[in-house]
């Protein structure tokens, strides 16, 4: 009896020794995960390229290509489209953003108009705590400091930034070239072991990361040109740029809908509370037919997470990693619960792909 108490307590001892040197150790485990991610970041990218682009290749083998040049004439338009793109819309954007930086001191004056007059509204609040804009201002400046360092940090880090933009594409190119032979050699192999059940957990990560990927880049290609063609058309300014910040912004889950339009509703509020009113029902209307439309249809396969469940995903890594964070949020918690629940393995799981 004795002997058995005193495991107990060396077991607990053991334990609460544990949990504290990890705590100690976890700032240092949370810059070697960030290192990690910084030099995977290429492979990550190119790897999804080539999920998005592994569809647009199957096609033209069926249509008699063989799969080098199938590879060469994907990668070829995919990166004809993005200098198309990039050379056509650039100038276009430089002239609104720097059209909008020269009106900006005019536009702040207005909004910080407007805010005060909605904030006389809460006079039976503190003055530290009604939502002026000099409150507004200093919570934002002392959330978002850090981003001072963000020029110096783009000028240490531009060759690491070059690097990416050259080795993507190459990279992208031999994980199409060997695409199927990656696959089938890792399937070929877990069937040799016997592993079926490592076999169906990396196929149900392959469905549903290829969906989602996909369904989400051309979703965000399709916001973008829809908000730019309907801001375009009620003669908002600035539409491209504000088109572009709806369709980026809207890949983040449940927050991002409303930060992207936050942009353009807050910029027409200077110019009128009715146009301003006309761009939040478009952004509502975008939103709900892309919710309850345009994503079901476009992603074969949805990702049905609890909305906790994600935010609290957002939260984490978006502390951890960033924006970067934020965007692969969902991925990230679809695959860790797509491995907890396969993992511990559970006997009645032995469907084949």
């Amino acid at each position: 009896m004795i002997n058995e108490k005193i495991k107990k307590l060396v077991y607990y001892l053991l334990l609460a020794i544990f949990i504290y040197v990890g705590i100690l150790i976890l700032p240092f485990l949370i810059r070697i995960a960030k290192y990690i991610f910084t030099l995977l970041i290429p492979f990550l990218i190119s790897f999804v390229l080539a999920f998005i682009l592994q569809p647009i290749v199957e096609f033209f083998k069926r249509r008699g290509l063989k799969r080098s040049l199938a590879v060469l004439l994907v990668v070829t338009l995919f990166l004809s489209i993005i200098v198309l793109t990039i050379t056509y819309s650039i100038p276009y954007l430089v002239r609104e953003i720097t059209v909008l930086i020269k009106n900006l001191p005019e536009i702040t004056n207005e909004l910080e108009t407007i805010i005060n007059n909605f904030a006389k509204k809460f006079t039976f609040l503190p003055e530290d705590y009604r939502p002026t804009f000099d409150n507004i201002s200093y919570y934002l400046q002392t959330k978002l400091q850090g981003l001072s360092n963000i020029p110096m940090n783009f000028l240490n880090n531009i060759f690491r930034y070059l690097s990416i933009l050259v080795t993507v594409p190459i990279l992208t190119i031999y994980f199409l070239l060997d695409y199927e032979k990656i696959f089938c050699y890792i399937r070929n192999k877990l069937i040799e072991k016997d592993k079926i059940h490592f076999r169906n957990y990396l196929a149900e990560l392959n469905r549903t990361m290829s969906s989602y990927f996909r369904g989400m880049f051309l979703v965000m290609f399709i916001f973008c040109l829809t908000a730019s063609t309907l801001f375009l058309i009620i003669r908002l300014e600035f539409a491209v740029f504000f088109g572009i910040i709806i369709g980026v912004t809207n890949v983040i889950p449940y927050l991002g809908p409303y930060l992207g339009a936050s942009f353009p509703v807050l910029y027409a509020l200077t110019t009128s509370p009715r146009r301003a009113i006309l761009v939040a029902i478009l952004c509502y209307i975008m939103q709900f037919l892309e919710t309850n439309f345009l994503t079901p249809f476009v992603q074969s396969k949805t990702l049905k997470i609890h909305p906790l469940l994600i935010i609290l995903s957002l939260l984490v890594f978006g502390r951890l990693f960033g924006i970067i964070g934020l965007l692969l949020a969902v991925p990230l918690l679809s695959m860790i619960l797509i491995t907890l629940k396969y993992y511990p393995k559970r006997q009645n799981m032995s469907k084949d792909v």
